[in-house]
């Protein structure tokens, strides 16, 4: 399978969908076409063309197979996003694409729409149904499709667990692990993009220890990602999540989670009794914890901060 150059992102109102396409077509280049361009697009590319799919099967089919080939055509000279509009139904088993969608809980999305708008939740309530209702109802008439069934994605992410940053970086690390190589970008781009490993982007860590820990891992070549996924622990009885861990670091190349700590061993009992709680839960997750002692001597040997 080639490189990727058209990424599908399908999204949950305020589920931080659209900013993560943002943060992507910065990093690769890549037109980002929402409800706006696509019209424009189709519109320039061809009038009599609707932008919408006709509800007549034959009709619907013949819009489809066209409006496909002229995206996959347009993807040749750059790569773009494209914002909902059916995009996982339209490209639906295209190699060159690759799709996203992108969820949150209920309540979360009802919380960014009050703070979004300014409004009491009960009208962020009734904005946020409104919406899902919509879009919906969009892609049911249109596609004829349940648009949140997880097999038309190659990646589902929840953002009540990632911000946009490890949101970004998760699809990135997905995308390279199904193409084992990293998107196409322009070559004015590629040696800027080819120095800077994806996974060396500046993140911002939360003690120097973990800076001092990736510098180490950047100069022997290892993989890794910074708190890339927090592990829900305990739950109330209603299902809400009232206990999580996130480990700091995943080295994708080892299938292994890293914990630090460079408190006390004596002090450790809390983070100690979490990893446990982690190894129950998810006996599939591999994780190692390096205390202090042990922390010291890597940096000792292998070099850190001074």
């Amino acid at each position: 399978m080639g490189d990727f150059s058209i990424i599908t992102i399908s999204r949950e109102v305020e589920s931080l969908g659209d900013e993560i396409a943002l943060r992507l077509a910065k990093k690769l280049a890549f037109e980002i076409i929402d409800r706006e361009g696509w019209v424009a697009l189709l519109r320039e590319w061809n009038t009599e063309l609707p932008v919408e799919p006709p509800l007549e099967e034959k009709e619907q089919e013949e819009w489809m197979v066209t409006v496909r080939t002229f995206l996959r055509e347009k993807a040749e000279k750059r790569g773009f996003i494209l914002l909902g509009r059916g995009g996982q139904r339209i490209l639906e088993g295209l190699d060159s694409a690759f799709h996203i969608l992108v969820v949150a809980p209920i309540e979360i999305r009802i919380q960014r729409i009050a703070e979004k708008y300014n409004q009491d939740r009960a009208t962020a309530s009734r904005i946020l149904a409104e919406q899902d209702m919509q879009r919906e109802r969009f892609l049911m008439r249109n596609f004829g499709i349940d648009w949140k069934n997880p097999l038309y994605y190659n990646l589902v992410l929840n953002t009540s667990f990632y911000h946009i940053e490890e949101a970004y970086t998760l699809i990135i690390e997905a995308m390279r692990r199904a193409t084992n190589k990293v998107p196409s970008v322009p070559v004015k781009q590629r040696s800027l993009f080819e120095e800077k490993n994806f996974l060396k982007e500046r993140v911002f860590f939360s003690h120097p220890s973990e800076e001092d820990f990736a510098r180490i891992l950047d100069f022997y070549g290892i993989r890794w990602l910074y708190e890339p996924r927090t592990f829900p622990l305990v739950w109330d009885e209603e299902g809400n999540v009232v206990e999580a861990f996130a480990p700091d670091f995943y080295l994708p190349d080892f299938d292994l989670f890293i914990e630090l700590t460079t408190q006390k061993q004596k002090l450790t009992w809390k983070k100690n009794k979490k990893v446990r709680r982690l190894k129950e839960l998810y006996p599939d997750v591999k994780i190692k914890i390096i205390y202090a002692r042990d922390y010291e001597h890597i940096v000792r040997k292998f070099g850190g901060r001074k």
